[in-house]
């Protein structure tokens, strides 16, 4: 068991406040301007001089070793269940990913092909409707079965074809 004992300062200072107690001041003006700094830096210089591995060491001395123990093992579950659900996660973007590479894209691009050919037999049957003639206010576009015709059913060549 811990036993808690408050230790009284001897000496009350604050930065900001221009008072200080008796004892304080005695102290302070028996030492030299450079004696005070040189103790203050000594000190800050055992803090620094600590490093993180001391600091948990000190814990482990504080901390009980069945609480160590506890926090031990809900770390290593929660470390556990984070890796299993970040490699859920990466499978399942796997598959996901693979199965629209191999079925989602490939039937977009046949529904685009299908567009196209349902446009090109309204335009077949338009060119019909006007009497076989392309040119009476529209050109069939280059590669769709004939020369492009430019005004006046004037066959245009296409750029790269000479």
């Amino acid at each position: 068991m811990v036993k808690l004992v408050e230790i009284e300062d001897e000496s009350v200072y604050d930065d900001d406040s221009q008072y200080t107690t008796d004892a304080e001041s005695q102290s302070v003006d028996s030492l030299s301007d450079k004696e005070y700094e040189d103790d203050s830096d000594f000190e800050d210089d055992d803090i620094l001089d600590e490093s993180l591995l001391e600091r948990l060491v000190a814990l482990k001395e504080i901390v009980p070793a069945s609480q160590r123990h506890a926090i031990s093992r809900t770390a290593s579950t929660i470390g556990y269940w984070g890796n299993f659900g970040a490699r859920l996660v990466g499978k399942l973007g796997w598959v996901l990913t693979t199965s629209a590479l191999l079925v989602v894209f490939p039937l977009a691009l046949e529904s685009d092909r299908e567009k196209m050919m349902q446009q090109w037999e309204s335009e077949q049957q338009n060119l019909q409707q006007n009497g076989g003639v392309p040119g009476q206010g529209q050109s069939m576009p280059p590669g769709l079965g004939g020369p492009a015709l430019g005004p006046a059913g004037v066959p245009v060549e296409a750029p790269g074809l000479v």
